[in-house]
């Protein structure tokens, strides 16, 4: 119509909707004045990150960026426990091991060089970027400890306790998520967790078998997975999303355990848990190239987790994009377990003894080096399995034997046991040498706090000599008790050594033609050399003492009737835990029963486990 106009309002929300950014010409053209702000303060100060919880696990970073000064700020650092270590942490993580950085100490896990730090700091890649120095010297095949207690390592600066790792687990069961439970399928006892369910709640646990490549060719992978689920549901009450036997190293099985867990996982972060050393780094690089094989792109070729033969090589949580930005891969750090050979071991005995590698049959004949022919029976006769395992048979029948699975760095001699030292007389003069030095120890706190005196290291160990001569300063008679127990105790090691450095386990040469690469296992140049390795495997420290000493660990009595028999005639097998080895008791005749009692020593807090 002539005349008639729009009303306002529809004019206004014409234009308004016309106009980017929902502001007027004016707005856009003079900014609205904002307060001043101060250089200093502009930052909201991000709380402290505790180094070994979930939160520096993952992680997390503060909500704001944080300030670009040359020197790191209070923002920048992950407070330490004073007990656990002195080095101060910083904000970000290495991409091989998840621990939180630090810029100190070349010889600490952690370590990168400062100029690398500030370089990735200004271009905010802290976090998933760089390696620390440890990792790289793990994967060029050195064995470099992390953990306090690692092969009897004590906690000294740097150094992170297994309590620190298993605290970093705590908040997976406050989550809803897939639990990958990786076990070594060589040490199936030894490794599994039986308190799975504290760390991982109610959440669905898919079970993977690692190491299947180091079984016996032949072994039927379907009969392992119902022995498995029977020994996990049924006398452990655990219920599982499923049981997927693989290889790290081969890749056999590792794309049916992905097609499972893409299966049971339902849009959730996936944890892959475990005890430590068993493979889960392993398996997580070979999953994520499989996912790479089946079309997933997205998944990291570079920057992996770093996998080595070392316990405790992963430190913290490590965060890998697997799923299409759906969801998390998390490689978590191994839990320890004390019981095991790897965790009593130190690195450089892991890697001369060759744990964790392939593994050799070896089936001994019951006669000694010096024998004419075979016995009727191991009856009476030790089977020393390289310097850490002795085996003593008590009893036997002509139809028990015995088959070895082990490193190739572990040689199986069989001797006399009437020619070889009593291990018993060791042990009781190594818990008098324990009790002597405790004694003093207490006795040297008790005159120090008299005095008045801080003791500058309390928890150091007190040779024997130091022993006596605390005992002749004190006066006392616990003191006296105290030294006098010390000195019997080191005559009667000093003794149990002369004899183990002449028994025939020192002097006769190793017949067994599986390992006649390998150089003899003492590292002696000859087999009459005066400064041999004890038997039982116990290196000697400097002072002339043990580092450990060999314990009745096991004592087993196998008794099958005539007409049974196992898969390939085993009848029972010993799993060394740690090791990645195990004996058999196979039944070499149908006729007749197969009966044996055997005593297995080790250093101490080892465990073995049988097996049906």
């Amino acid at each position: 119509r002539v005349g008639w106009r729009m009303p306002s309002f529809c004019v206004a929300s014409r234009v308004a909707a016309l106009r980017p950014h929902d502001l007027s010409s004016r707005a856009r053209i003079r900014p609205i004045a904002r307060a001043a702000r101060n250089r200093d303060t502009r930052r909201r100060s991000a709380p402290a990150v505790k180094f070994g919880t979930a939160a520096a696990a993952a992680g997390s970073r503060p909500s704001r960026v944080p300030d670009r000064r040359p020197r790191p700020s209070h923002d920048d650092l992950i407070r330490v426990d004073d007990e656990a270590s002195d080095v101060r942490r910083l904000r970000g993580n290495c991409y091989g091991c998840g621990v939180a950085l630090q810029t100190e100490r070349a010889d600490v896990s952690g370590y990168v060089d400062p100029d690398e730090y500030e370089t990735k700091r200004v271009h905010k890649q802290l976090f998933g970027m760089m390696l620390c120095a440890r990792c790289g010297d793990l994967s060029n095949g050195a064995m470099v400890n992390a953990v306090a207690g690692q092969g009897g390592a004590r906690m000294s600066q740097g150094l992170i306790t297994p309590s620190q790792l298993r605290e970093q687990l705590t908040h997976i069961r406050d989550k809803k998520v897939l639990v990958v439970k990786v076990v070594d399928v060589t040490d199936f006892h030894g490794c599994f967790l039986n308190r799975v369910r504290d760390v991982v709640g109610a959440n669905p646990i898919l079970l993977v078998l690692t190491k299947c490549d180091l079984l016996p060719n032949g072994t039927d992978l379907a009969r392992l997975k119902e022995w498995a689920r029977r020994e996990v549901e049924t006398r452990r009450k655990l219920t599982l999303a499923g049981i997927e036997c693989v290889s790290g190293r081969k890749g056999d099985g590792v794309e049916n355990a992905v097609t499972a867990m893409f299966a049971e996982r339902k849009g959730r972060d996936v944890y892959v848990i475990g005890s430590a050393n068993v493979g889960k780094s392993t398996f997580i690089r070979a999953a994520l190239k499989s996912m790479r094989e089946l079309g997933n792109f997205g998944v990291p070729a570079k920057r992996l987790p770093t996998a080595s033969a070392m316990p405790g090589t992963t430190l913290g949580m490590i965060p890998l994009r697997a799923f299409e930005g759906r969801g998390v891969l998390y490689d978590t750090p191994g839990v320890f377990l004390h019981h095991r050979m790897n965790s009593i071991l130190a690195g450089e005995d892991i890697k001369r003894f060759r744990l964790g590698g392939s593994l050799v049959r070896y089936a001994p004949r019951p006669r000694c080096e010096d024998d004419a022919s075979d016995r009727a029976d191991f009856a009476g006769l030790t089977l020393l399995w390289g310097p850490l395992i002795r085996v003593d048979i008590l009893l036997a029948t002509p139809a028990a034997g015995l088959v070895f699975y082990g490193p190739k760095g572990m040689r199986v001699t069989v001797v006399d046991t009437s020619k070889l030292p009593d291990p018993t007389l060791a042990q009781a003069a190594a818990d008098r040498e324990r009790d002597s030095r405790r004694a003093a120890m207490a006795e040297r706190a008790t005159t120090k706090a008299a005095a008045g005196v801080d003791d500058p290291d309390p928890g150091r160990r007190v040779r024997p000599e130091e022993d006596e001569r605390l005992g002749k300063g004190a006066g006392g008679g616990l003191a006296s008790s105290a030294a006098s127990g010390a000195a019997s105790a080191v005559e009667a090691v000093a003794e149990w050594r002369a004899e183990s450095a002449s028994s025939p386990a020192m002097t006769t040469p190793y017949g067994n033609s599986d390992f006649s690469d390998l150089s003899d296992f003492s590292g002696r140049e000859s087999p009459a050399s005066s400064e041999a390795e004890p038997v039982d495997g116990s290196s000697a420290t400097g002072d002339g003492r043990f580092v450990f000493c060999e314990r009745l660990v096991k004592e087993l009595e196998v008794n099958s009737p005539e007409g049974s028999t196992g898969a390939r005639g085993g009848v029972v097998d010993l799993s060394v835990s740690g090791m990645g080895g195990w004996i058999r008791v196979v039944r070499e005749s149908r006729v007749g029963a197969c009966e044996m009692t055997m005593r297995v020593w080790g250093p101490r807090g080892l465990e073995v486990f049988a097996r049906e």
